[in-house]
């Protein structure tokens, strides 16, 4: 059985408690907390998001300049089609990297009196996350959006 058909066994009818690993759910209250479980929040339904294939979560946690660059690079323009072509090239055994890595860190701080995070993974990501280990939030619009692909440490 697939790890896909696992989660949704897991997560059976409602809404689970990774929802990012729903495909159907929506963005919702996710990372909406200035802190750090809200940065840790969006981290995780990001991950997740890639899992699943929820590309509405993938591309709200993303920050609008994000959202659209990867739309033009990667798709017709818009961040869903980008999000859905990236993912559909992840093997399953990726994906099963991003569903397992674990958040083991998150630092928060402040850069021109904006609310950031860094969340630092267990593992690093190939596929469209590219090799990284941890990624850059900013608290924008009220909710934790990543600013860039994780980046590897340095």
């Amino acid at each position: 059985m697939s790890v896909l058909a696992v989660a949704a066994l897991l997560s059976g009818c409602g809404s689970s408690d990774r929802p990012g690993l729903d495909d159907g759910s929506e963005l919702g209250d996710l990372g909406t907390t200035n802190d750090e479980n809200g940065a840790r929040e969006a981290a995780r339904a990001y991950l997740d998001a890639w899992v699943s294939g929820n590309a509405s979560i993938a591309c709200g946690l993303l920050t609008p300049a994000k959202a659209r660059g990867i739309g033009m690079q990667f798709g017709d323009g818009t961040c869903q089609a980008a999000v859905t072509n990236l993912r559909n090239r992840m093997s399953e055994s990726l994906r099963e990297t991003y569903e397992n890595a674990q958040i083991t860190e998150v630092e928060l701080y402040t850069v021109d009196d904006k609310p950031s995070a860094t969340v630092q993974l267990s593992a690093e990501l190939e596929g469209p996350l590219n090799g990284k280990d941890s990624f850059r939030f900013l608290y924008q619009a009220g909710r934790w959006q990543t600013v860039e692909e994780p980046e590897a440490n340095r």
